[in-house]
């Protein structure tokens, strides 16, 4: 069985063969890679075209030779942003692997790869020695229903499903049109509208249960952004009706910790001391259950100053810690 090369490592062979003055030709390269002289001569109008290499042939001695000094095989540089974009992409996939989704991504995902592998080396594991990103791991039955689920919202499908709140005794059944799914802090949350409620409600993967997927098409809301509706979002829940300025005063690690992090689109950072030891955070939040704990994990480290709502909710539930 031959060996097939790969186009960048035909090429640089060729390069060579020229180089050091050989004069080949297609048939003798052909031979040489084993490969059709058809496909050399692709890779020496590749060569010529997109890497600007002045080959030329040669009539008289019948052979390809560099019409003056060429010493390095151009090579096709990725810059830092790049290597970002595909380490990035790569790492997501992990989070959905298994569904029919993630097969999809990794397929053009893999063409993505292949095309720039034939013109530079990129080692993986090179890459994962220096780069990590902790990913969750979905549960078999979750992987199921998250493909489920994504195949209702592209298709645009009424749902039927069991799910239980996190405060509630037994799970409920809702009957909803899936319109979007997000991740947010390593969780899959879906939105949809809910046809008895008649309102938007955002449901956690793990807490759906029973999930019937029906046959009834649906028309999205005019105007729904997904991104948009968890860009106003503390965490995962947008909340009802209009949103409030939260503002937060931090100090000692928790101010250093804010100058470094962003938890929200709209966060601002005040520095309020001139070792950067105090700042004021604040942000526009619809919702305030997700707020509630953030502050709480600063414990004496962070004090509320609006609103009088979040106040309120920070101090009962310190009292209710306290017994």
């Amino acid at each position: 069985m031959k060996h097939t090369r790969r186009p960048f490592e035909r090429m640089h062979r060729i390069h060579q063969a020229i180089r050091d003055g050989r004069l080949p030709n297609c048939s003798s390269l052909a031979e040489e890679l084993e490969v059709t002289p058809k496909t050399v001569m692709r890779d020496i109008t590749f060569m010529r075209d997109n890497f600007r290499l002045p080959l030329v042939y040669d009539a008289e001695r019948h052979g390809y030779r560099y019409e003056g000094d060429v010493s390095d095989f151009p090579s096709f540089e990725i810059g830092a942003e790049e290597i970002a974009a595909l380490f990035f992409t790569r790492t997501a996939l992990e989070s959905i692997r298994g569904t029919e989704l993630a097969g999809r991504l990794r397929e053009a995902f893999g063409k993505l790869t292949r095309s720039i592998g034939d013109r530079v080396a990129l080692d993986w594991a090179d890459l994962d020695e220096a780069f990590s990103r902790k990913v969750p791991n979905m549960p078999a039955r979750e992987v199921k229903l998250f493909g489920e689920l994504a195949d209702a919202v592209v298709r645009q499908l009424g749902i039927g499903f069991h799910y239980r709140k996190l405060g509630g005794d037994a799970a409920e059944t809702r009957k909803v049109r899936p319109l979007h799914l997000g991740e947010v802090d390593g969780g899959w949350y879906l939105i949809a509208f809910d046809e008895v409620r008649e309102a938007l409600r955002t449901f956690a993967l793990p807490r759906i249960t029973r999930l019937k997927v029906g046959t009834k098409h649906f028309d999205r809301p005019p105007g729904f952004d997904g991104r948009e509706h968890l860009r106003r979002s503390f965490g995962i829940w947008s909340g009802e009706g209009e949103s409030s300025v939260v503002r937060v005063i931090l100090s000692d690690y928790a101010a250093r910790l804010a100058q470094e992090r962003r938890w929200h689109p709209t966060q601002e950072v005040k520095v309020l001391d001139a070792k950067g030891d105090r700042v004021e955070v604040s942000f526009e939040a619809g919702a305030l259950q997700e707020v509630v704990r953030w502050v709480l994990s600063f414990g004496s480290k962070a004090k509320v100053i609006a609103p009088r709502e979040l106040k309120s909710l920070v101090r009962d539930e310190v009292k209710k810690m306290a017994g």
